[in-house]
C-alpha cells in the first residue's frame, strides 16, 4: 500500500509542478516577470504560497525551467543520430535548407513556444537570466549555421562566400521576425507565429538557396 501511495503522491506532485509551470508562463507573458509574484502564481494554481516552495525554490527557478524548455525541444524535433555533414551531402543544398526551415516551424508549433518567446522578448532588456539564455542561444545558432555553410563550401554545394557574413544574413530573418511578432504586433494579431511567417520563411529559404547556388 505504501508503494502505491507514494506513486499517487508523486503523480499528484508532478501534475502540480506542471500546473505551476503552465500558469507561470501565462502570467509572465501577460504581466512581465517582475510584476508577477509567487503568491499570484500560487493563487492561480489553487495552492498555498508555502506549497509553491516544495516544487520551486524561487521565481527565478521557475523562469530557469521555462527558458530551458526551447532548448530541450530542439532535440525532439530535429534529425536524430545523423552527422550534419553526411546529412547535407546526402540531401543536397535545397532539400537540407527546406528541411531545416521545416524543423524550425515544427519547433514553433509547440503550444508553449510562442508564450515562452513572448517572455524572452519582453524581458531581454532588463533580466540577466534571459540575457544569458538569449546570448547563448544566438551563439549556438550562429556556430551551427556557420559550420553548415563551411561544410557546403567545402563540398562545392554553394559559392565560396564568407560563411560568417552568410550566417548573419541567414539568421537575421529569424531575429527580425521574432521582434516583429512578439514585440511590435503581438497584441494586434490573433494569428500564430507560424500563420504569420510560414510564407515569408519559405520565401527566405528560397532566396538564400538561389543566392548561394553555384551556377552551371
Amino acid at each position: 500500500m505504501t508503494a502505491n501511495n507514494d506513486k499517487v503522491n508523486l503523480k499528484r506532485e508532478n501534475k502540480t509542478k506542471e500546473r505551476i509551470f503552465d500558469i507561470a508562463i501565462k502570467l509572465f507573458g501577460q504581466k512581465g516577470f517582475n510584476a508577477t509574484s509567487m503568491r499570484e502564481i500560487a493563487e492561480a494554481v489553487g495552492i498555498k504560497k508555502a506549497s509553491m516552495y516544495s516544487h520551486f525554490k524561487s521565481k527565478d527557478e521557475i523562469l530557469e525551467k521555462i527558458i530551458d524548455y526551447p532548448i530541450a525541444r530542439i532535440d525532439i524535433v530535429g534529425p536524430q543520430g545523423v552527422e550534419t555533414e553526411k546529412l547535407i551531402i546526402s540531401m543536397g543544398l535545397k532539400k537540407f535548407m527546406i528541411m531545416s526551415s521545416g524543423v524550425f516551424m515544427d519547433w514553433m508549433k509547440d503550444p508553449y513556444m510562442e508564450q515562452i518567446w513572448r517572455i524572452i522578448c519582453i524581458e531581454l532588456y532588463h533580466n540577466d537570466q534571459i540575457k544569458k539564455f538569449y546570448s547563448k542561444f544566438i551563439e549556438n545558432a550562429f556556430s551551427f549555421w556557420k559550420s553548415n555553410f563551411e561544410i557546403m563550401i567545402k563540398n562545392n554545394l554553394i559559392k565560396p562566400l564568407d560563411p560568417e557574413i552568410l550566417t548573419k544574413e541567414y539568421l537575421s530573418f529569424y531575429q527580425s521576425a521574432y521582434l516583429d511578432h512578439f514585440i511590435f504586433r503581438y497584441d494586434n494579431t490573433s494569428n500564430s507565429f507560424i500563420e504569420e511567417y510560414q510564407n515569408s520563411l519559405n520565401q527566405h529559404t528560397e532566396f538564400i538557396v538561389n543566392s548561394v547556388t553555384i551556377m552551371e
